[in-house]
């Protein structure tokens, strides 16, 4: 019998490849509102497919949901925008379940190629349905990522959001986050709570009303590279409760305040940020200090290769 060769092996691969992908649902969504968008998705099958949102002004008057594994939302850029419709008072996506505490993982979801416009303005509160509450948890963030595994966000923009940009929270895990802009968001351009093991890069966040990146509640273990951050009207960076996390290749200028804010939660020492280490760090014109550890218990955090030029009460 005639060995196969490797080349006949890789073809052979290539040819299942192709195949099983060529299973998988595709949906051009048609028309102009996010109702046509979360029907396309709900159509799909058990199986997981991708949802194709073709270039245009999709109008929101409901969040979209995306609570089914295996599933692609895919736009053709920033001209593919998701803009929130006056008073809707709700987040734009939510990527995972809706419940208060979701007891269940999304998985293996992918948003990509789009711009999301929360229209802040024409909003009245944070939280849909009502005053934040455990009765009305939902935060209304242009992007919230709840309790959701091996899902990725690329090449999105998010902006003016009457809460914050994109948001992890609620035990998210190895998320991949890259090439995300957000800005004149009212809180921060970029939040993490309850996220582990996940990655962050090509990462612009601006103009923001509070923080470019905030982190708390058990946001561990997780990677950024190629961050800017500038003109936020808080700090740069705060962290509270958030422990061994990397940061390399992080510019922060401009902000209000702080360009890194470390601290615990209240008088919990347990709590603190710490252990996280940032490398090739430029810091300038920060309203405060370049980086500021505010509790003692803020310990084990390091800074290699770093710049601080122009913030106001020093290096920190």
């Amino acid at each position: 019998m005639k060995a196969i060769t490797k080349s006949a092996i890789f073809i052979l691969s290539s040819i299942f490849f192709l195949s099983t992908q060529s299973t998988l649902a595709a949906i051009t969504v048609r028309g102009n509102d996010c109702t046509d968008i979360q029907k396309a998705i709900t159509t799909l099958p058990a199986s997981g497919g991708e949802v194709i949102i073709p270039s245009g002004i999709y109008h929101c008057s409901a969040p979209i949901v995306m609570d089914k594994n295996n599933v692609v939302l895919r736009g053709e850029g920033s001209s593919t925008v998701l803009r929130l419709d006056d008073a809707t008072n709700a987040p734009v996506l939510v990527m995972g379940r809706t419940e208060n505490v979701p007891q269940q993982a999304t998985k293996h979801i992918k948003v990509s190629h789009l711009m999301i416009d929360g229209n802040r303005e024409n909003q009245t509160r944070e939280c849909m349905g009502g005053e934040c509450s455990e009765q009305f948890p939902l935060r209304n963030n242009g992007i919230s990522i709840r309790r959701c595994v091996d899902c990725t966000v690329e090449s999105v923009t998010v902006h003016s959001a009457i809460s914050g940009g994109l948001v992890t929270e609620l035990g998210c895990r190895r998320l991949t986050i890259r090439d995300y802009t957000s800005y004149n968001n009212e809180f921060d351009g970029l939040a993490g709570y309850e996220t582990e093991d996940s990655t962050f890069s090509g990462i612009n966040l601006f103009g923001n009303k509070a923080a470019g990146i905030s982190t708390d509640i058990k946001f561990n273990n997780n990677k950024f590279y190629d961050v800017t951050i500038s003109d936020n009207k808080s700090v740069g960076i705060f962290m509270r409760d958030s422990l061994d996390n990397s940061f390399t290749n992080l510019h922060i200028r401009n902000n209000e305040q702080h360009g890194i804010f470390l601290a615990q939660v209240n008088s919990d020492p347990e709590t603190a940020a710490t252990g996280n280490t940032f490398t090739s760090v430029v810091i300038t014109n920060s309203g405060g200090a370049g980086i500021q550890a505010n509790d003692k218990s803020c310990v084990n955090n390091m800074i290699v290769g770093a710049q601080y030029i122009n913030n106001k009460n020093g290096c920190g």
